[in-house]
């Protein structure tokens, strides 16, 4: 019995540690900017929305706080996906697809994924 005890700890020990060793641990935040280009006025404005709606949880910066660390995130996930994050939430994400217009969660992408990287702020 005693072995069948400590054979099911092994497995589960072993099981545990490829969960573990799967997550992502890429350093995003070195990835830097993304290659996209906005103009000025939809980086200032996403500057803007950025600071009333997701500076509480991402930190000013954009380095997190309550939510994960944005700087570099345009790397992990195609604009597409990012946008969908943004209207539909994620996790313990709100959405912001009723509370925000189509030109604001444009802009406000832009600043995350390229804005917060260059330190582009008002």
């Amino acid at each position: 019995m005693k072995r069948r005890t400590f054979h099911q700890f092994f497995v589960g020990l072993t099981l545990l540690g490829l969960c573990v060793g799967c997550g992502d641990r890429t350093d995003w935040s070195t990835r830097g900017p993304t290659a996209e280009t906005f103009s000025v006025q939809v980086l200032l404005r996403g500057a803007a929305v950025y600071g009333d709606s997701c500076a509480t949880c991402h930190g000013v910066d954009g380095s997190g706080a309550f939510g994960p660390d944005l700087r570099g995130k345009g790397h992990k996930y195609t604009y597409e996906e990012h946008r969908k994050i943004i209207e539909r939430g994620r996790r313990s994400m709100p959405g912001f697809g009723a509370s925000l217009t189509e030109e604001e969660i444009d802009a406000v992408l832009a600043h995350v994924r390229v804005g917060i990287s260059e330190g582009f702020d008002e």
